[in-house]
């Protein structure tokens, strides 16, 4: 075949007119060489010429066809959108194209090719591409929701409801999230045309009304529905939310009452209910559904719940006896110990404070059968019997309740005669925990084999190189506790709780500080002289008070730091009027915290301390329903720290304070010691006696000011 001959015959028969014939010469040559993109780029013309399109858009998908195949994807694109332009509803050239532009990420001429197949589709009556299409669209583009909205309506033209209903719904959710709620009330109109039945409608409809703040007209929807069909729990439940949003308490309460009634799998769902009624303070209300939720609920995460509630209730009302029945029994059940014994003694301060002193007395025997040997729940025992029965003594399930020995003279001679065992006669470093663990190790050994006075030599010993380190202290508190020496246990107590206010552990603290003071009668207004006992109850206040004493007493059977303690934890707000040897005090509370303190002639602080360190008298709560003015800003127990401080001095003063025999301290090697006094004068200057007031160690500038 003669190629060039060929093209110019073909040219020269175009040229006279003669396409028919040119045709003809090129497909002469194309069944020689069906490749040769030219010619079928020629003929491709020829056809457009004699408007063939069909066979014109053949040749034009054959060059396409192969400039894809080879990667020239511009080119092949330009072949395609020749074919759509001569052929608007040639469907597969858009399809070509479609591929070629999802390659390439050309997102908006892919949109664009889609609607326009959708189009096609439509145009043909093909409803499954159709489908296909829009699908696809939306997939593509879900901002955009007409493109939803179409769909939907298709769907349900095509007889495919539940599809529809489907789109229509996904639709109101976008419209929804983006606070379109307009739109979103249309999609759903769309859905009542489709299926005016649709449980779900309703709901939906009024979640956008109240997201419109529309709260009355979503509540007349729901009412609506559930007037045609009553039956429907999930438009019950959020029917009740919005009478609850509406301040329609007393509609909500009935709403739940039917729902539970019916099913109680729906309990969790009173919860918000119940925590606004916490809210606006009906506590007992709240109580009857706490209660209940209690009685029938029994995953872990719900009875927390329960206890968060009743916890919240406590902190608007720590009165509230009945949150307390329920809060012991919740913790009582889950074997939480520790919380239920925290509760119990806050149980019995509320008791205290209504003057219902046997119903505080069973909750001291509850604390103590948890835990017999915790001395400070016996001591808490020893105060509620007093109160109940003015200072007589009784036993507790048979057995004597006794207090904690203090005359201890006996065991110090012993404690300074004895030897210490020279193996412990040697410096130890404590840096890691498990150097901690080790030495307390070593002291266990000590004890069990019985050798208490070198265990008590060495921890003090240590305790003077490392003042700051808790468990040692403890340790030692307990040795001294142990071998019946309390002054000495109180006095590590003290030191520990300085420790924990420097570390702003101000819980921890004064829970060591009221262990001092059950140690060491000396550090508490507790010890008073002897008198005749009155048993405290409630009564009328003094003339001219106009107020009722909601707590009184003899201060010679219930120390005054105990009362303190009293007010502090049912955070109470009043006036404590103390009466000793013809002087008057009182101290103010703002809720539970000491904010100012009158006496001899004193005010602020300074009354504070002398009142600390009174003997005998009598003592009247009155409670206040105004704030006092704030005068004293440290914490209740800087407070008492300082005061036990000045109380402890003024102890010392009168030689009532324990001196330790200087044997009792491990001998370090003589040169040792002489480099230590050397190098801490201070240090030296202390050790000579052991047993002098801790107190006495600290800075005179800053006398417990942080602590």
């Amino acid at each position: 075949m003669n190629l060039p001959k060929l093209l110019k015959q073909a040219e020269k028969l175009i040229s006279y007119g003669k396409t028919a014939e040119a045709i003809e010469v090129y497909q002469e040559i194309l069944a020689d060489d069906f490749q040769n993109n030219q010619v079928h780029s020629l003929i491709a013309d020829l056809y457009i010429e004699k408007k063939d399109m069909q066979r014109a858009s053949r040749h034009l998908f054959k060059i396409a066809s192969d400039l894809a195949a080879q990667g020239n994807s511009a080119e092949a694109a330009t072949h395609y959108r020749q074919i759509v332009k001569i052929l608007p509803k040639n469907r597969l050239a858009r399809e070509k194209l479609l591929e070629i532009y999802t390659k390439n990420g050309a997102k908006g001429d892919v949109i664009s090719l889609m609607v326009e197949l959708c189009s096609v589709a439509e145009s043909e009556g093909n409803a499954a591409k159709m489908i296909e299409y829009l699908e696809k669209l939306v997939a593509l583009d879900p901002g955009n929701h007409i493109h939803s909205m179409r769909l939907a309506l298709f769907l349900n033209e095509r007889g495919l409801k539940d599809k529809s209903i489907e789109m229509f719904y996904q639709v109101a959710r976008d419209y929804f999230r983006e606070d379109r709620y307009e739109e979103a009330l249309a999609a759903l109109e769309k859905i009542r045309a489709v299926s005016p039945k649709d449980r779900n409608l309703p709901i939906r409809v009024s979640e956008v009304f109240e997201k419109q703040g529309k709260i009355e007209k979503a509540i007349e929807t729901l009412l609506t529905s559930l007037a045609e069909e009553p039956a429907q729990p999930n438009a019950m439940v959020l029917l009740a939310r919005l009478c609850i949003k509406a301040g329609k308490m007393d509609e909500a309460e009935r709403i739940y009452e039917k729902l539970v009634k019916v099913n109680k799998t729906y309990l969790p769902q009173t919860i918000p209910f119940v925590e606004v009624l916490i809210a606006e303070r009906k506590l007992d209300r709240a109580l009857v559904h706490i209660e209940r939720l209690y009685k029938e609920l029994k995953e872990p995460a719900e009875r927390q719940k329960c206890v968060d509630l009743l916890e919240e209730i406590l902190k608007l009302d720590p009165q509230k006896l009945d949150a307390y029945r329920l809060l012991e029994s919740l913790y009582g059940e889950a074997y939480q110990y520790d919380q239920l014994a925290v509760t119990l003694r806050s149980h019995a301060d509320a008791y205290i404070a209504k003057c219902e002193y046997a119903k505080a007395l069973d909750l001291a025997r509850q604390l103590i059968d948890l835990e017999p040997y915790n001395e400070e729940y016996r001591r808490k025992h020893q105060v509620i019997e007093k109160l109940l029965s003015g200072g007589g003594r009784t036993e507790l399930s048979g057995r004597p309740v006794s207090a904690p020995h203090l005359e201890e003279d006996d065991e110090d001679a012993r404690y300074a005669s004895a030897k210490v065992d020279s193996h412990f006669d040697k410096t130890v470093s404590i840096v890691t925990d498990e150097d901690v663990e080790n030495f307390i190790v070593d002291i266990e050994l000590l004890e069990k084999f019985g050798q208490h006075a070198s265990a008590i030599g060495c921890l003090e010993h240590v305790l003077r190189q490392y003042p700051n380190e808790i468990r040692l202290r403890q340790k030692l508190k307990g040795v001294y506790f142990d071998r019946k020496m309390p002054k000495r246990a109180a006095q590590e107590c003290l030191e520990i709780a300085k420790t924990l206010e420097q570390q702003n552990q101000k819980g921890e603290a004064n829970k060591y500080l009221r262990e001092a003071q059950r140690l060491n009668p000396l550090l508490s207004s507790a010890r008073r002289e002897a008198g005749v006992a009155n048993t405290p109850q409630a009564a009328p206040s003094p003339a001219g008070l106009g107020a009722v004493a909601a707590l009184k007493g003899d201060l010679s059977e219930i120390g005054l730091l105990d009362v303190i303690q009293i007010l502090d934890n049912c955070q109470k707000t009043g006036k404590l009027l103390v009466s000793s040897e013809g002087q008057a005090g009182t101290i103010f509370f703002n809720g539970g915290r000491i904010v100012n303190a009158i006496y001899q002639e004193k005010a602020g602080e300074q009354a504070m301390y002398a009142l600390v360190a009174v003997k005998g008298g009598t003592f009247e709560y009155q409670p206040s329903t105004t704030l006092f003015d704030i005068v004293i800003h440290n914490s209740n127990t800087n407070l008492l720290l300082e005061g036990l401080r000045l109380l402890d001095e003024a102890n010392r003063d009168m030689n009532e304070a324990e001196v330790a025999p200087d044997e009792v301290v491990p001998a370090a090697p003589a040169a040792a010691a002489r480099d230590q006094s050397r190098e801490q004068p201070a240090l030296a200057a202390t050790s000579a006696k052991s047993n002098a007031p801790v107190w006495h160690t600290l800075d005179d500038q800053n006398p417990l000011e942080e602590i």
